[in-house]
């Protein structure tokens, strides 16, 4: 049950690699640069202090991030 309260679910979006490309994204409203900003931020801090790769261990057996050289 734990994080099931925090967010609604409004629908999926079908994989399509020409779209989309790889990995796993997160939408924020156009323009909103600075949440973008912290979002990004956040995501470098985490993945330079080893807290992603923790998380990441625990919950999946691969890298949702995707390639590296994918990244922003």
């Amino acid at each position: 049950d734990q994080g099931k309260a925090c967010c609604d679910l409004k629908g999926y979006v079908a994989p399509d690699l020409e779209v989309l490309g790889p990995g796993v994204g997160a939408g924020v409203r156009q323009g909103d640069t600075g949440l973008k900003d912290k979002l990004n931020a956040a995501i470098k801090a985490i993945r330079a202090n080893g807290k992603y790769a923790e998380i990441t261990k625990k919950y999946f057996d691969f890298d949702i991030y995707g390639e590296e050289s994918q990244s922003n």
